[in-house]
C-alpha cells in the first residue's frame, strides 16, 4: 500500500490518511490492518457530523457486522483545513479512527 492514502467522501472532499495516523489508530483496541478497508469505506460512504467542540473537525461513522470484541461501528475523525499557501486547495486529513459499540 502506498501512503498517504486518499479517498473522496460522499460530498466530494478529498481526505488523506498518513501511515503515521494509521499507526496511531491501530493503538486503539480492536484496530488492525484488516480494519483499514472498513475505515476507507466509512470515509467514502457515510454521512459526516461536525464535532461540537471543534468547528473544523468532522466525524464519520458507519456500522459493520463482524468487528472484533463486539464492536458495531467504525468511527473516523477528520480535520478539514485549507492549505497554508492559500485558499484554493483543501488539506483534509484523518486525525484518528477507532471502533465503537
Amino acid at each position: 500500500m502506498t501512503w498517504p492514502i486518499e479517498v473522496t467522501d460522499r460530498y466530494g472532499h478529498t481526505i488523506y490518511m498518513t501511515e503515521e495516523r494509521w499507526r496511531h489508530a491501530k493503538r486503539h483496541r480492536g484496530m488492525s490492518d484488516e480494519i483499514l478497508p472498513k475505515v476507507l469505506s466509512t470515509l467514502r460512504e457515510s454521512k459526516r457530523r461536525r464535532d461540537k467542540y471543534q468547528f473544523d473537525v468532522f466525524n464519520y461513522e458507519k456500522s459493520f457486522h463482524g468487528l472484533p470484541f463486539g464492536y458495531h461501528k467504525v468511527f473516523v475523525v477528520v480535520k478539514f483545513a485549507l492549505n497554508q499557501f492559500g485558499l484554493t486547495k483543501e488539506n483534509n486529513f484523518v486525525l484518528s479512527a477507532y471502533l465503537r459499540y
